[in-house]
């Protein structure tokens, strides 16, 4: 028998993640509704430009930073990223090794000095893509330099897979890796893996870094629903599970999975499958904000606005006929589920998908 692309992959042999994406729309060909960008920076983007973190206190990160920026771009407001990106300049790029601290509390200023790599993902990309629309030079240079740090620090050689750590200090135990496939932002890997040699030493690293996130996302499922656990072990030897140490769930960081592969125009119902089961499961709009793994138990608390929404694109994109009903934003959603539910929505919009 013929094998398939994914067999491919599980079995280790490079099958390039751009070859997913061949034939999309560049990535938000239409700007960013304008009224929704108005509202999100009145709501979260304080005047001296940082992103806050409205369901935690407050707080800013190099994630909140990386989508404002994103967000900025894909608005056509350059003045707000120019702020986004000073603040996060002065205030998160304080390490010495180009890369961001991730937390930055509004009494304290940054309380946690390591990074986050989805953080200083999201930010490069933010300045990549920036570069593009307003052809700023130094946009893609400030880029380059901190992909070449991420590759410096976080990015390992684990069982045969190229691997993203979820920061540099912290995330190895033994001959384990403890791994976050929320952190794997497929696109912003492939626009790194398309920078010239000429900038970046090795930008075919970034390419074993997106094939291997598509290895484990095939490895790692847990449960009756197949789902990836939100942090997860890999270790010597290729095996994956549930990490120790953090809540034994698929939730608010692993939902992002889905939502980063369609950003980056992928199709493959395999990866779609099991969050368009948990939601066909769970009643569309009464999906659990959580599920323990492997045992399977929900919590109460129902998924937001923005979770919805990346089911909705998983339901569409699994070809399982199930749909998911996205209520309209309330003034009340927070920082996290209003992102979720603006790049979900830029995402539908490059793979045709009915708003």
């Amino acid at each position: 028998m013929t094998p398939t692309r994914r067999d491919l992959l599980i079995g280790g042999t490079a099958a390039l993640l751009t070859t997913a994406a061949a034939g999309v729309p560049p990535l938000w060909a239409k700007p960013f509704d304008a009224a929704a960008w108005r509202d999100y920076a009145d709501r979260f983007l304080r005047p001296e430009g940082r992103i806050v973190d409205t369901g935690n206190k407050d707080v800013s990160h190099s994630e909140g930073q990386g989508y404002g920026m994103l967000l900025a771009v894909a608005a056509g407001d350059r003045a707000a990223f120019d702020r986004l990106w000073g603040w996060t300049q002065r205030n998160l790029m304080v390490r010495g090794d180009g890369l961001a601290a991730w937390r930055w509390q509004p009494e304290g200023g940054v309380t946690d000095r390591n990074n986050a790599s989805d953080g200083d993902i999201l930010i490069a990309w933010g300045l990549l893509r920036a570069a593009e629309v307003w052809k700023v030079e130094a946009y893609r240079a400030a880029a380059v330099a901190i992909v070449k740090a991420l590759a410096a620090a976080v990015v390992v050689e684990q069982a045969g897979l190229t691997v993203l750590l979820p920061g540099r200090d912290g995330f190895r135990k033994g001959d384990s890796l403890t791994l976050n496939l929320s952190y794997w932002v497929f696109p912003a890997l492939r626009a790194f893996a398309a920078l010239p040699a000429s900038l970046l030493p090795d930008p075919a690293l970034w390419r074993k870094v997106a094939d291997s996130g598509l290895v484990l996302l095939a490895k790692a499922r847990f449960g009756a629903y197949q789902l990836p656990p939100d942090w997860l072990t890999l270790d010597a030897k290729g095996g994956v599970t549930v990490a120790e140490g953090f809540r034994k769930q698929y939730g608010y960081d692993a939902v992002r999975a889905p939502l980063y592969l369609a950003l980056d125009g992928y199709r493959d119902p395999y990866y779609f499958r099991p969050f368009a089961m948990l939601a066909a499961k769970s009643g569309g709009d009464a999906i659990p904000a959580t599920v323990s793994l492997p045992g399977g138990t929900t919590t109460q608390v129902p998924a937001s606005v923005g979770m919805l929404a990346v089911y909705r694109l998983a339901c569409e994109l699994a070809g399982t006929g199930n749909s998911v009903t996205v209520p309209p934003l309330a003034a009340t959603e927070d920082y996290f589920s209003t992102t979720l539910a603006h790049l979900s929505a830029l995402a539908a919009q490059s793979l045709g998908i009915a708003p």
